[in-house]
């Protein structure tokens, strides 16, 4: 049995702060943090680092929240480099019968992270759901796109979970980050609602020599106002967008 969903990446100084940013609507709370290695940079001259992510979802009143659709995590500064690493494709992990990153190219990873969920009803009682911890890991996925993988153990989970999600790398403007969508059966499952309530993620500082030029997976560009912002944008199954952005401080 396959099921998940989360994030992916995105930023602010881990040499400096650590931020945090607050988006609420009538009945969820969406908390966004992280923090990026480097400072610095511009587009002809980027500094390569690497970067963190994480958010929690909640009800204040403490009922267990709506499945998230799809997430949008984009950082201000910055660019991937998709095309460097060899490539782990999610199409080709889930068509595995269970899948596994084992089958991914070496030096396809790119990072790695955790996630809690509840398994349960929307709009019920948290009390009533019951809790699942799963493991995270991130590979390139070839030029414009990433690799979200999930995975579970009983004990931790209610179900062994092992899925691959597909992750396509945007830019707008001076922002640029990953978007993924959840599939139907990763939000629900046997009539129950599938909630992430926590996820963090980090992505390691990667280089390599391209043409006798050091490249780094993950870039620095510079910031026009100096500073560094992340907006991450929760997406609900009704299509109502909420955005939350942080100030990561000195970009």
């Amino acid at each position: 049995m396959r099921i998940t969903r989360v994030v992916a990446a995105a930023a602010t100084i881990a040499v400096a702060a650590s931020a945090v940013a607050v988006a609420q609507t009538t009945t969820t709370e969406f908390k966004v943090g992280g923090s990026v290695t480097v400072t610095g940079g511009t587009k002809a001259k980027p500094k390569p680092g690497g970067l963190s992510f994480r958010f929690d979802v909640s009800d204040p009143s403490g009922n267990q929240t709506p499945p998230v659709q799809t997430y949008a995590i984009m950082y201000e500064g910055g660019r991937l480099n998709t095309g460097l690493l060899p490539a782990c494709k999610a199409d080709k992990l889930n068509a595995m019968t269970t899948p596994n990153p084992s089958a991914c190219p070496s030096g396809s990873k790119i990072g790695a992270g955790k996630l809690t969920a509840l398994i349960g009803s929307a709009g019920q009682p948290t009390s009533t759901a019951s809790p699942c911890q799963a493991s995270l890991a991130l590979y390139a996925s070839g030029k414009g796109h990433a690799m979200l993988f999930v995975s579970s153990k009983l004990g931790e989970c209610p179900v062994a979970l092992s899925q691959a999600i597909d992750m396509q790398y945007v830019t707008k403007g001076e922002y640029a980050g990953l978007k993924f969508t959840v599939p139907e059966l990763l939000r629900h499952q046997v009539g129950l609602d599938i909630t992430v309530t926590h996820a963090e993620v980090s992505l390691s500082k990667i280089v390599k020599t391209v043409k006798g030029k050091k490249v780094g997976y993950i870039e620095s560009t510079g910031c026009k106002d100096g500073q560094r912002d992340m907006t991450v944008t929760f997406t609900d199954e009704t299509g109502a967008a909420f955005p939350a952005q942080a100030n990561l401080g000195k970009c």
